[in-house]
């Protein structure tokens, strides 16, 4: 079968051995994973090759990377993880926000419009905290030619209240640790054998409830 190459617009996804985190083979800069993967592509026609880009970083540097993708026909999935922030860098407004930097209220700028100017002609909007519906995303557009757009949007951790935290039955737990290794969440840690969920760390997304294969982890009464 062919290979899988993942690449990333900044270093977070990059994180050595620390699995499930380290998920891109290759990271260079912000906008940078357009053009690599397009460019492994070309260079390694039989693999898979996926970017991984954020909202303002597509607004920033990555736009003219698709273009010169649809232009000159290359072979690759991009994965938009749209949170509707600047998060790395202070949360400041970008063109897809609909507000400016002084404040002003002004018409959002569409991603999936933009896209579909520059010739991408499939286009998937996905929950990314719904694993089965992400997972279905990626799925239904991977083996299709040329470039492919999986938009995933949800609002960042840090703009948004969290809603009411989850918790581990214990009786119910094995302690199998598919909740921790599969989705690297800070909240969730093994405390005497068991997954617990630190109530102050979980901001109530809810994906750790995909992993658990006992159906142990419900939502705080």
């Amino acid at each position: 079968g062919k290979k899988s190459v993942f690449c990333g617009d900044i270093g977070c996804y990059t994180l050595g051995n620390a699995k499930p985190l380290d998920m891109c083979d290759t990271c260079l800069c912000m906008g940078a994973d357009v053009t690599i993967t397009q460019g492994i592509h070309h260079i390694e026609p039989d693999t898979y090759n996926f970017a991984f880009i954020g909202d303002s970083t597509f607004f920033a540097s990555g736009m003219t990377g698709v273009v010169n993708a649809v232009y000159n026909q290359a072979e690759m999935t991009l994965i938009v993880l749209d949170n509707s922030t600047t998060a790395m860098t202070g949360h400041q407004p970008h063109p897809g926000t609909g507000v400016t930097m002084m404040g002003d209220i002004v018409n959002k700028v569409s991603i999936e419009k933009i896209l579909e100017a520059m010739g991408v002609t499939k286009i998937v909007k996905a929950d990314p905290l719904k694993l089965d519906e992400a997972i279905e995303a990626v799925k239904s557009v991977v083996d299709l030619p040329g470039v492919k757009v999986v938009i995933f949007k949800f609002p960042c951790a840090a703009i948004v209240k969290p809603t009411k935290a989850f918790s581990i039955d214990m009786d119910k737990c094995i302690g199998c640790m598919e909740c921790i290794s599969e989705i690297g969440c800070p909240a969730i840690v093994l405390k005497d054998g068991h997954a617990f969920i630190e109530p102050s760390q979980c901001f109530g997304c809810g994906t750790c409830t995909y992993t658990c294969p006992t159906n142990a982890i419900t939502r705080r009464s």
